[in-house]
């Protein structure tokens, strides 16, 4: 009987234990899990989705699939998830297992070399547990899979491989949750963390806020802002990282919602601070954001702009740094005179080789203080270096070099770092910056014609869907940044961004923005297509045209003007009689001046006279012609040359920019004369003589005070020429080959780091500065000896150039860092008229007209024939481009006609 009693006790114990160990393991995997809590610390990104089929049908109804769907990693999932299903059971697939699911997907850096996923799915009911289950089984007797199991503290690991795609992935089930990932080592990282005590969501306080409940929004995306340099670092050389680490120190992290309209990705939420010593937060402590009041003086051609907004602008320069100069105090108050706005564009590239130039602004809140310190520094900076100070005037503004290195980061701190040396321009009430006075010559034209953002239809369209008061904004145009993402992404991502250049370049317009708004930053990130309502889709490329008889066959190619009263651009053809014919913007005959002899070269644009006029400059085979807005001659003018002088071309320039202008030609023995606007010969150019003709009109340059004129003679020798016309040391170079196009300039702070590009007959790419010491020779590919080349630049502003090789009829076009652009065959094998345009982004048009049966091609950026049509054209053509209107005005001549074409480029 007592062992009997012993022995149903000893039972009712087991039965007992057994029960309550049942009843924990089944409490256990009822026990809700905050999937947050298992996220590492080292996510860059989270992702919290609830409805996918609803986001992907959304995807297609928008036009976002078709762009995203062909990228490799969305491939890649979707082959995997085709795998998976090839085995799953009876006829449940994986997506309707997912759908409606809260599913987390965070990205991490791993190896700090490449990036891994992680997802956190929950498994909710019974129906699901046996699916898993049938499918894991089935996947262990399927050929196409390998699976191994293994344990990793005290945690049942499973590592599957897909043995026909090459892919992997472990996962392991905690709480009615799995957990997988193509990377065991942060599935190991979980677990890890699942092992401390009471694991911490990594959103902090911003776990409490959630997005999914609200329409329209797909999406909660968790940033974390500290892990994000490293994820960046990936695909960005390491010399931009300095700035990308210390503008992810405004905040620690955020939570944001995803809104998902045709063309368009929206995200907005807010930001914690980041609260760490000498943060950028900390650095700007802002309180009130800034409108974006800079737009009015920002380039069309902006790349990249990083806009700060603060009442205290000048705490961007805290801490400042010790100065212990005469000047110090000056700049001090020159940083106190700063508000509301800082900015700094970087301007679009015409290469990958190039440096992009960059401008810094500043808003003044005193214009006549800010002034007067300005002319207190550089008359401070003469003194103290023994030197006179160094101004130019252009137009009704005056550009003074204040030699301070880096000045703009003494004034605004270390984002706006990199100003050597520094020209300073003051524009109403802005202070605009930059290291070459070319660049804020440029700029200054595209303020006067209007090619900013505040006059541009696309981009106010842009800047109405964005924060119209920040504290930090910054913008990217991909287009326009083009070469400068391939300059600065990591050699080995390049072929990712060159696959997905479409994809990049359809959703150009970026915006990231932080607005203070009590303790946090409400965050805004816009990525858009830009809208096509005026593209012309759907309608014909070509529109309107106009047609102009003449009496006399035109002879000339349709010169490009502007009005001298209102700046429109206009035309100037001239026929066989010598009959010069101004055309006006609405293809109305203007004034006529009967030359009586044939124009060579351009027709120039210059102010002249205490009026500061518009005048037209241009030179016959014997005559200097100098015309006002009614085609009548100014006083002194025509220049006679004489009969035993036959002109090559005209150049005009002004040493001081003060009207003083200096006339140069060139005869067809290479003689060179220069005359002022009365008529006089200036010493040294009567004539100053070369030893060949030359292969293009003089060009005059203004580097760090000097005046150059570079003269490339056809026999490949280039002279560079002070203002008396002796050589500079260093000068002539020989290219050792002949040379018929013309030069590309990148101009520097001196005559060391001005560099010129030339490129011989033969294909041979020479780079030299103005000190004549070759820099590089490049050999481009040359077929045949009947192959040729020439070196073209752009034809509105001479900022970008193109490299054009002939052979037999093949035309062949390289950009310039010398990759092959496109190539096309013609009928005959004469020389062709090549022109370049380039408008700002992808606006680009190239033009080649065959002389012999007298047609013109147009093709675009990519070198497709534009509207499937080639024109009648016996001369090279001009072009304008209404950026407004997205609109393209051709002018072309043929035979007795002139014709104004309007056109668009087709999406």
């Amino acid at each position: 009987m007592p062992k009997r009693i012993v022995f149903y006790f000893i039972g009712f114990v087991i039965l007992a234990s057994l029960a309550y160990y049942s009843f924990n393991r089944w409490k256990g995997s009822r026990e809700k899990v905050d999937l947050w809590t298992l996220v590492p610390e080292s996510a860059v990104l989270v992702l919290e989705t609830n409805n996918h089929a609803a986001l992907l049908d959304h995807l297609r109804e928008t036009g976002l699939w078709e762009s995203f769907s062909v990228l490799p990693f969305a491939q890649r999932f979707e082959e995997n998830l085709a795998s998976l299903d090839s085995v799953a059971p009876g006829n449940q697939r994986l997506s309707r297992f997912l759908d409606e699911k809260e599913i987390l997907t965070s990205i991490h850096v791993v190896g700090k070399a490449d990036v891994a996923y992680v997802y956190y799915v929950p498994v909710a009911s019974v129906g699901e547990h046996r699916f898993l289950r049938t499918l894991t089984e089935d996947m262990s007797k399927s050929t196409l899979f390998e699976e191994e199991t293994r344990r990793y503290q005290g945690v049942l690991l499973t590592d599957i491989t897909n043995t026909r795609l090459g892919t992997h992935f472990t996962y392991f089930t905690h709480h009615n949750n799995i957990i997988l990932s193509p990377s065991g080592v942060l599935v190991e990282e979980i677990v890890r963390r699942l092992n401390r005590e009471e694991p911490i969501s990594i959103a902090g306080e911003l776990r409490g806020t959630t997005h999914l409940g609200k329409p329209e929004v797909y999406a909660n995306v968790f940033v974390n802002y500290r892990m994000l340099p490293d994820f960046l670092n990936l695909f960005l050389k390491e010399e931009v990282m300095p700035e990308v680490r210390y503008l992810s120190s405004l905040s620690q992290n955020a939570l944001l919602e995803l809104k998902l309209e045709r063309d368009k990705i929206f995200l907005s939420g807010f930001s914690s601070p980041e609260m760490l010593k000498n943060s950028l937060h900390q650095v700007m402590q802002p309180e009130k954001p800034q409108p974006l009041g800079v737009k009015a003086y920002l380039p069309s051609r902006t790349a990249l702009l990083l806009h700060f907004g603060l009442d205290e602008i000048e705490r961007l320069g805290m801490p400042r740094q010790e100065n212990k100069s005469v000047y110090a105090a000056t700049v001090d108050s020159l940083a106190q005179s700063l508000s509301e706005e800082a900015a700094i564009a970087y301007l679009e590239s015409a290469s990958i080789n190039a440096t992009p130039e960059k401008v810094a602004f500043a808003h003044v809140a005193d214009p006549a203080a800010t002034a007067a310190l300005l002319s207190s520094l550089s008359a401070q900076l003469a003194t103290a270096r023994k030197q006179p100070p160094v101004t130019e005037q252009h137009g009704s503004y005056t550009i003074q070099l204040l030699n301070v290195p880096e000045l703009p980061k003494h004034l605004l701190g270390k984002v706006f770092e990199g100003f050597e040396q520094c020209y300073v321009v003051q524009v109403d009430d802005y202070l605009l910056m930059a290291a070459r006075v070319v660049t804020l010559r440029s700029l200054l034209d595209d303020i006067a014609e209007e090619n900013v953002w505040g006059k541009s239809v696309v981009q106010k369209a842009f800047l109405e869907e964005t924060l119209h008061e920040a504290n930090l904004s910054i913008y990217l145009n991909t287009v326009n940044a083009w070469y400068i993402l391939n300059r600065y992404v990591e050699d080995a991502e390049r072929e990712n961004l060159l696959q997905n250049a479409s994809l990049i370049k359809r959703y150009s317009q970026l915006s990231l923005q932080f607005s203070k708004v009590g303790p946090q930053y409400y965050t805004s990130l816009l990525v858009r297509s830009p809208d096509r309502s005026n593209s012309g889709a759907g309608q014909d490329v070509f529109g309107v045209e106009q047609t102009l008889p003449f009496n006399a066959r035109l002879d000339t190619r349709p010169f490009p003007i502007h009005n001298a009263a209102d700046r429109s651009r206009e035309v100037v053809v001239q026929d066989s009689a010598g009959v010069l014919y101004n055309i006006t913007a609405n293809a109305q005959r203007g004034w006529v001046d009967s030359v009586g002899a044939s124009v060579r070269g351009d027709i120039l644009e210059v102010e002249m006279g205490p009026d500061k006029k518009l005048r037209y400059l241009f030179a016959t085979a014997g005559r200097i012609h100098a015309i006002n807005e009614q085609g009548q001659e100014l006083v002194n003018f025509p220049f006679n040359m004489g009969d035993s002088l036959s002109i090559q071309h005209l150049a005009v320039f002004d040493y001081e920019n003060d009207g003083n202008h200096r006339l140069l030609i060139d005869d067809i023995m290479g003689n060179l004369y220069m005359y002022d606007t009365r008529g006089a010969a200036l010493q040294g150019w009567q004539p100053r003589r070369m030893d060949y003709r030359l292969a293009t009109a003089p060009q005059h340059l203004r580097v760090g005070g000097r005046d150059v004129i570079v003269v490339v003679l056809e026999n490949g020798y280039i002279y560079a020429l002070n203002r008396q016309g002796d050589a500079y040391p260093g000068f002539p170079i020989s290219l050792k080959s002949p040379v018929t196009g013309g030069i590309g300039v990148n101009l520097g702070a001196d005559l060391r780091r001005t560099t010129l590009t030339a490129v011989t007959r033969y294909g041979s790419v020479v780079t030299f500065n103005l000190q004549g010491k070759v820099l590089s020779r490049e050999q481009l590919h040359r077929p045949s000896k009947r192959a040729m080349f020439d070196l073209v630049p752009e034809s509105s502003n001479g900022r970008s150039s193109v490299i054009v090789r002939q052979e037999q009829g093949k035309v062949t076009l390289f950009d310039q860092d010398l990759n092959e652009l496109f190539e096309k065959r013609y009928v005959t094998s004469a020389p062709k008229i090549v022109q370049y345009f380039h408008f700002g982004g992808a606006n680009r048009i190239y033009a080649i007209t065959e002389t012999g049966p007298q047609k013109t091609y147009l093709y675009d950026s990519e070198g497709n024939l534009i509207g499937n049509r080639v024109l009648e054209s016996s001369q090279p053509v001009t072009i304008y481009y209404n950026e407004a209107s997205n609109n393209y005005t051709l002018y072309k001549v043929f035979r007795n006609e002139l014709k104004q074409i309007d056109f668009r480029l087709p999406d």
